[in-house]
């Protein structure tokens, strides 16, 4: 059975004798391992940011959305109307929360102050249930608010700073596009979702849409089932429902699991991209080993020659130098690693994300290192194995 203790102690020994060379020999695998965990660390968090994100707007597998026109890329035609939304509660089995957006301009006007939000939208009750926002102070409308087109307003913490400061907006009145109504609630703020601010909206019920905001189409509808698994069958009453109303197929469906996955297989792909690219480093590194392995075997033919003289066989000679040469790559492999995830959890930190810590490339990068390691150290550890031991004892450095 062949012994490796032997071999690594000799070839630690002869790391320890020259440690600024192995230092050095193992900078670039370090850089290598180091820029891997970073960038798949950072990759890792962004995609769990995101997907945090979505998730807090009510967006999961449980969900689908239903767009207006042709999946084609043009501007979509609207053509769904609040008419459509009472025969999808109808018709759709298992349907828990239905949310249609009308989406128009408004201005609102308090006093001498008038401002123009981001978004002024018509929507249904279901709205703080679907997207998972609701009053923090105050209340939201209800169906009944709704369907006696009640002329109330929920408006975004944004709307609330810029036009009552650090007063209480409840109960106030304001006019919508001219319109009086009254705040009875400020949504909790969810911050900015991809570069929107998404407290900078007033939300009105659906039915004042057209009056109010002079919209009678949906731009999009947003639907929610009991469970995941219920979910195809939701598209096909969906499909139904629609077609027989409007006589073609004028609309169509994302599943909220097909755009996770789709903002899943998109940071994979740039993560994976960005580390093929780090992992470059690690050929170099491996290239910068192999060369001070065959100096160091130029350096110490005598030794290799005393060594055969004494006993040693070609193997004993071969486990050497490839144990020096994996014992530099997988130090440099683990200083890497801690290196990376300490450069990766204080980004992360910085940009107030959550820090992922990619143990599977961590994993990974030991494997490759261990690999490189053994491949670039075969060939030197050849050459000293082949050495003659008369011409290595002559031979003077």
């Amino acid at each position: 059975m062949i012994s490796f203790v032997d071999p690594l102690k000799i070839a630690f020994s002869s790391i320890m004798a020259n440690k600024i060379r192995s230092l050095l020999t193992t900078m670039g695998v370090i850089i290598g391992v180091a820029a891997v965990i970073t960038l798949v660390s950072m990759g890792e968090g962004a995609k769990t940011y995101i997907l945090n994100q979505v998730g807090n707007w009510g967006v999961g597998a449980n969900s689908i959305t239903i767009h207006p026109g042709k999946e084609d890329g043009s501007i979509p035609e609207l053509t769904l109307t609040y008419g459509d939304t009472l025969a999808l509660r109808q018709k759709v089995n298992n349907l828990q929360y239905l949310m249609p957006e009308f989406v128009g301009r408004g201005v609102l006007i308090y006093g001498k102050k008038d401002y123009k939000p981001a978004y002024t939208m018509g929507v249904s009750s279901d709205y703080p249930f679907a997207y998972k926002q609701k009053a923090i102070s105050g209340r939201f409308f209800s169906k009944t608010d709704e369907e006696s087109r009640k002329h109330v307003v929920v408006i975004g913490r944004t709307i609330a700073n810029k036009l009552f400061g650090s007063y209480s907006p409840v109960g106030e009145r304001i006019k919508v596009n001219g319109v009086g109504f009254t705040i009875i609630g400020v949504l909790e703020e969810k911050g900015v979702l991809l570069s929107y601010d998404m407290d900078d909206m007033a939300l009105i019920p659906s039915t004042l849409s057209e009056p109010v905001l002079g919209v009678n189409k949906i731009w999009e509808m947003f639907l929610t089932l009991e469970r995941d698994d219920q979910v195809p069958q939701a598209i096909v009453d969906v499909k139904k429902t629609l077609i027989a109303r409007h006589g073609r197929e004028d609309f169509h469906i994302h599943t909220q699991q097909g755009l996770i996955d789709i903002v899943n297989n998109i940071l994979n792909a740039l993560t994976g991209i960005v580390s093929a690219i780090a992992a470059i480093s690690l050929l170099v590194g491996g290239i910068g080993i192999m060369n001070i392995m065959l100096v160091a075997v130029t350096e110490r033919t005598r030794e290799i020659g005393v060594r055969k003289a004494i006993g040693a066989k070609r193997r004993d000679i071969f486990l050497q130098f490839v144990c020096e040469s994996v014992l530099i790559t997988m130090t440099g492999a683990l200083t890497g690693i801690l290196l990376g995830t300490l450069a990766a959890w204080a980004i992360m930190f910085a940009l107030k994300m959550e820090a992922v810590i990619a143990w599977r490339a961590a994993e990974m990068a030991c494997l490759v290192a261990f690999l490189v390691g053994t491949f670039f150290g075969v060939y030197p550890a050849m050459r000293a194995a082949k050495l003659d031991p008369v011409e290595a004892l002559r031979y003077e450095v």
